[in-house]
């Protein structure tokens, strides 16, 4: 398996991510129980100023929060893609800070999500770690 498809599957992986991520986003105001249901009510209806903006809810937040995810993960897989078509070394340190970034993600989904989101994480690091080293070994022939 050369690096290309290595990273394109690496960014399908990620883009998989990034939907599942992203109809959480969509959808944790519709939660299941009667504590949970309380809690969102609570976030949408209680409004305070914060840094200059007036009538904030922290469901505003946690909803923007979870956009910036998405952004953030849509962005990783654009890279991915368009750095498979690259067999250099050039594209090296990118792919090097990617993969130290996808790994950075995977350690706070450990901390605050669920082993789901972390195995999406671990496997496209694996992919980027693998392509890295089959542009490596390319390289050194």
């Amino acid at each position: 398996m050369n690096s290309k498809l290595l990273l394109r599957i690496a960014a399908v992986v990620m883009l998989l991510h990034c939907l599942g991520h992203t109809f959480g986003v969509m959808t944790w105001q519709n939660p299941d129980g009667e504590i949970p249901t309380e809690v969102v009510q609570i976030m949408q209806e209680v409004q305070f100023s914060f840094m200059g903006k007036d009538g904030s809810t922290m469901a505003e937040f946690y909803s923007g929060f979870g956009y910036v995810g998405t952004v953030f993960m849509l962005f990783i897989v654009a890279l991915l893609w368009v750095l498979s078509g690259y067999k250099d070394r050039t594209v090296m340190p990118i792919l090097g800070v990617t993969a130290v970034a996808i790994i950075s993600l995977g350690i706070l989904e450990i901390i605050y999500f669920f082993p789901m989101a972390v195995a999406f994480c671990v496997i496209t690091a694996a992919l980027v770690a693998l392509a890295i080293l089959k542009i490596n070994k390319m390289e050194a022939k």
